[in-house]
């Protein structure tokens, strides 16, 4: 058998590294992998600001929720027990949209003001600016049930560009807040698929009633342990949770992370 010269071996090396080559080019592309989903945070807040409760603290829950706010950036933050003044703060000093709706007086058929002459006192939303302006579609309205209390509780839904967000503080009557619950789930449910609510529902978890009775089919929640709630579609998948401390509070900022 003849040895194979030097330059044989070159050619051949050529010839291989030349068909390497085309067959890569004539080759189907692996699968592109599948962008990863972006963060999409929810903070869920009762700044127990209204004055009328033992938790009240002269306006430093609010200072706490804007402090809160700047560290973490929620997508949308749910606020109840505020004053109309607190939301133009803390849109002013976080750079945040929101939407206002005032809660009822049954005495007065007004809107029930919070003390000392700080506004009209109720529930809110706020939207991270990168997520939109607000757009057609706001729900706002009293509760069809309600208790023999003096307020006459209220839901919120706000649609924005990018999703919406519902809240309402529920009553402290087991039944009543289970039907309205279950209204306001109804609510937000009616809004599309990127919807999510937030609030302190005055049920738990395990409870009777149980708060898991008025989650929406399709959708999940997740509790901070006790009254507050998140429900989120399945357009969001579900990280985490976080409680965080709200000072002048005698509720936790509820933090929960999602992905779109």
């Amino acid at each position: 058998m003849r040895a194979v010269t030097a330059g044989r071996r070159r050619s051949v090396a050529v010839l291989v590294a030349a068909l390497a080559a085309i067959a890569t080019a004539f080759a189907t592309p692996a699968q592109a992998e599948a962008p990863k989903a972006a963060s999409f945070d929810v903070l869920q807040l009762n700044l127990c600001n209204g004055g009328f409760a033992h938790c009240y603290s002269a306006g430093r829950s609010v200072d706490s929720a804007i402090a809160a706010i700047r560290q973490r950036r929620p997508d949308v933050v749910t606020l109840n027990e505020v004053c109309a003044p607190d939301i133009t703060r803390l849109t002013h000093e976080t750079g945040y949209a929101g939407e206002f709706t005032p809660i009822g007086s049954k005495v007065t058929g007004a809107p029930q003001p919070c003390s000392e002459g700080r506004g009209d006192y109720g529930v809110a939303v706020l939207a991270h600016p990168d997520q939109g302006s607000l757009v057609d579609g706001l729900v706002e309205k009293q509760f069809a049930a309600q208790d023999g209390g003096k307020e006459a509780r209220v839901l919120l839904c706000a649609p924005f560009s990018q999703f919406a967000a519902c809240t309402g503080q529920l009553s402290m009557d087991g039944n009543v807040a289970a039907q309205q619950c279950v209204e306001l789930a109804q609510a937000a449910a009616g809004l599309g698929a990127a919807t999510l609510l937030g609030g302190d529902l005055n049920l738990a978890e395990g409870g009777n009633p149980d708060v898991r009775a008025c989650v929406p089919q399709g959708w999940y929640s997740k509790g901070d342990g006790t009254m507050q709630h998140v429900f989120a579609t399945g357009a969001f998948g579900f990280e985490r949770t976080e409680n965080l401390p709200i000072e002048g509070s005698d509720h936790p900022g509820f933090l929960v992370e999602l992905a779109r």
